[in-house]
């Protein structure tokens, strides 16, 4: 059932390498403007302008669908400043089935609380189930001095009025997948609690529409010169949903580096003036501020990029390349590696398995679908949109 869509995290610095701005270009792979359905090496490239002349010109016309349009999707998080920002995000353009949270940018006390704080605060009538306390064999380590030693910076939160749902997120992201037909699953935030719903139930993604994570990176790093956080966090989970759910869609930082949020972005959401609007007006200048005292120009929020990728993937170029996590090295773990040759290639050079002498991609890995470039502009003002008018 699960077909390929478009799939974020932690913070991250705004570096784009020099060159080609899709390396799969450049080893024959076929990259295209994505469907709502699936993507095809075999199709012939498309640009990203193409999108302006094909119906796909307003923010409007985008948040007037009805709720049975909208997709359905359980949300796997640890807010975190962008991931509230995508929570947000989603409640304007998704129909949130549930939120499930996870231990990553900081504590699972933490995210859920934060979780539960954001859909008070937006009004969003969704259940939060807790997740996973920890990696699954990694030790703890989480992203605090980036979001702040509760997770969502200086914003001042609610007494909360409500409670998770359950402790059970893995038992909740099953069920509801064999619930709920057309189901999404967007994860944003380190992969153990979607690895452990495979080990629970192999068989997960025949009953999703899709999987897209925020996460991982064709290139750069931001935790490690090339590793992503959320990747590098728990890469022995991310090695096994690459791994087991493929087509999986990454969402990674080669793209959700390309949207920025500046001291501009605040002003136009702070002027708002709703209660969830100057809630986020707070968390991005938050983010602003982080990024400005680790040297970057502006601050990118990659969740809501991932959340985006699902809505409206007319707006994003992908192309499918095997993807494995790296595991062993001391200085690459939690590195995804993206394999760029062509698949015929990877076939004929790639030695069996049960060869240590070869680093070489397993001939049966299955390709996931990477995002690389997004219509940035857009992308940023749907944002907006969402936490300007929900």
């Amino acid at each position: 059932m699960m077909t390929a869509n478009t799939t974020n995290q932690s913070s991250s610095d705004n570096i784009t390498p020099a060159g080609n701005t899709n390396p799969a270009s450049e080893a024959g792979h076929t990259s295209q403007t994505s469907s709502a359905s699936s993507v095809s090496k075999e199709s012939p490239a498309t640009s990203i302008s193409q999108a302006t002349t094909t119906g796909h010109t307003s923010q409007t016309n985008q948040a007037a669908r009805t709720a049975a349009d909208k997709p359905k999707i359980v949300f796997d998080c640890d807010p975190g400043l962008d991931d509230a920002i995508a929570i947000l995000t989603a409640a304007y353009f998704c129909d949130i089935v549930g939120i499930t949270t996870v231990n990553g940018n900081v504590g699972i006390d933490y995210t859920t609380h934060n979780a539960l704080a954001v859909a008070q605060i937006a009004a969003l009538d969704v259940e939060v189930h807790r997740g996973a306390s920890r990696p699954l064999i990694a030790p703890t380590i989480d992203a605090a001095r980036v979001h702040g030693a509760t997770g969502l910076g200086d914003a001042k939160l609610p007494s909360l009025t409500r409670t998770v749902a359950s402790n059970d997120a893995v038992g909740y992201i099953c069920d509801t997948a064999r619930s709920v037909d057309e189901l999404h699953l967007v994860a944003v935030g380190p992969l153990t609690n979607l690895a452990l719903a495979l080990r629970r139930d192999p068989d997960l993604p025949k009953h999703l529409q899709s999987i897209t994570i925020m996460g991982g990176s064709a290139r750069i790093g931001n935790v490690t010169p090339v590793a992503e956080f959320n990747a590098w966090a728990d890469p022995e989970a991310a090695a096994i949903v690459f791994k087991e759910a493929a087509p999986v869609t990454m969402v990674g930082l080669d793209v959700t580096r390309q949207i920025l949020f500046g001291m501009t972005e605040v002003d136009r959401i702070r002027e708002a003036a709703t209660p969830t609007a100057l809630f986020a007006a707070s968390l991005v200048a938050y983010a602003y501020e982080q990024s400005l005292q680790r040297g970057l120009s502006a601050a990118p929020i990659h969740d809501a990029v991932a959340v985006i990728t699902v809505t409206h993937p007319h707006l994003f170029t992908i192309s499918a390349h095997p993807v494995t996590v790296e595991l062993q090295g001391e200085t690459t773990r939690g590195m995804t590696v993206v394999d760029l040759r062509p698949r015929k290639r990877i076939e004929s050079e790639t030695r069996p398995a049960s060869d240590s002498s070869s680093g070489n991609t397993s001939p049966d890995n299955p390709d996931s679908n990477v995002v690389w470039e997004a219509r940035s502009e857009t992308v940023r003002n749907l944002i907006l949109e969402a936490v300007t008018t929900l």
